[in-house]
């Protein structure tokens, strides 16, 4: 039968039919060590048949003023933070370290979500992953006052911020391209709008981005920009990380005339798209075109030629943004170390 919200039994109701104390039947539910197994069983039972649950989460939150439970709120689709190899390592940090508090965690997506769920949410704080400062969902959470942390997006001045730096970790692919002697390099970024585009962009879209992963794009720049041999880049944006929008993106610069003998991804999934378009094309990787990636996701390791990329801990990224959440005294700007991983997808231009 399915069950039904009338007709419930209270904890007063089942202490009442037992003859025993409402704090004895919730010692039950929170407490069990204190009770023997016998009478536990007995109360649990009693409490089936009267249909009660147990006590209710919100009404516990006003006695002790926790919810012992923090939310976690994703840019977009859950479905591909659960694809992506990068997401899901930082959601795992997350949940290893409300495992080890006893907290519980709850996932939120912006998009499809009403902004109402954010406000009546039983939780003691938000974790905003790549949350837009603009989005009604961080203002909501803002006005109800609750502890903040906010993932590789720096929102605000007086919220916890934990991320990477982006642009350093980029010019070390860059430096890495030209250290080898590539001069057609070309970049895959990602996203830098939330307006879905696709396609060929220029230096002005990069600069009026609103998103931190634009400079992943400027810290490749910042090298190929730079000295008597400037290298002339062409950028292509992907509106989402797939292995898809890495083959589309590829695909487009195999058109031109004078193709890249080296790509940068943004991302390790775009990166491994752009290795499967080049098999497609009889394109050896990396004799005949060399691609960097960025993440240092499982699947680097796996994609045959195992992919030169950037290490940043993901995992670490999690658990720390719940210490964060907790202590008072976590710094507002936190920066993890990421570093360049340099494997068998990168090699000096065959230029025969």
């Amino acid at each position: 039968m399915k069950p039904s919200l009338n007709a419930r039994g209270t904890l007063r109701d089942v202490a009442k039919a037992l003859g025993i104390s409402h704090t004895t039947v919730s010692n039950a539910f929170n407490r069990p060590d204190q009770l023997s197994p016998e009478l536990r069983e007995k109360i649990m039972t009693t409490a089936r048949a009267m249909k009660y649950s147990g006590p209710n989460p919100a009404a516990r939150m006003l006695n002790t003023g926790y919810a012992q439970t923090i939310a976690v709120v994703w840019a977009e689709s859950l479905r591909g933070a659960f694809e992506d190899q990068a997401a899901s390592a930082f959601l795992g940090g997350v949940a290893e370290a409300c495992a080890e508090r006893g907290l519980g965690m709850l996932l939120f997506q912006v998009q499809g979500t009403s902004p109402s769920i954010i406000q009546a949410a039983v939780v003691d704080g938000f974790i905003f992953y790549s949350v837009a400062k603009d989005d009604v969902t961080f203002k909501l959470a803002i006005e109800r006052g609750l502890p903040m942390v906010v993932i590789d997006r720096k929102l605000h001045s007086r919220i916890p911020y934990i991320g990477i730096d982006n642009r350093a970790a980029a010019r070390a692919c860059a430096q890495h391209l030209r250290d080898l002697g590539h001069e057609r390099i070309a970049i895959v970024s990602l996203k830098l709008n939330f307006d879905g585009y696709r396609g060929f962009i220029d230096e002005q879209r990069v600069k009026s981005s609103p998103l931190d992963l634009a400079n992943r794009i400027k810290g490749y720049q910042d090298v190929l920009g730079k000295g008597r041999s400037k290298i002339p880049v062409r950028i292509w944006e992907s509106p989402s990380s797939s292995k898809e929008e890495g083959r589309i993106a590829a695909e487009n610069f195999f058109l031109e005339d004078d193709r890249p003998t080296a790509i940068l991804a943004a991302s390790d999934r775009l990166a491994i798209g752009v290795i499967e378009a080049a098999r497609s094309h009889g394109i050896q990787v990396p004799r005949d075109l060399s691609v960097v990636g960025f993440d240092d996701i499982p699947a680097a390791q796996v994609v045959a030629p195992q992919l030169t990329t950037v290490h940043q801990p993901f995992t670490e990224k999690g658990r720390l943004a719940v210490s964060a959440l907790l202590d008072e005294k976590a710094p507002l700007r936190r920066e993890l170390p990421t570093r360049l991983v340099i494997r068998q997808s990168t090699d000096k231009p065959n230029l025969g």
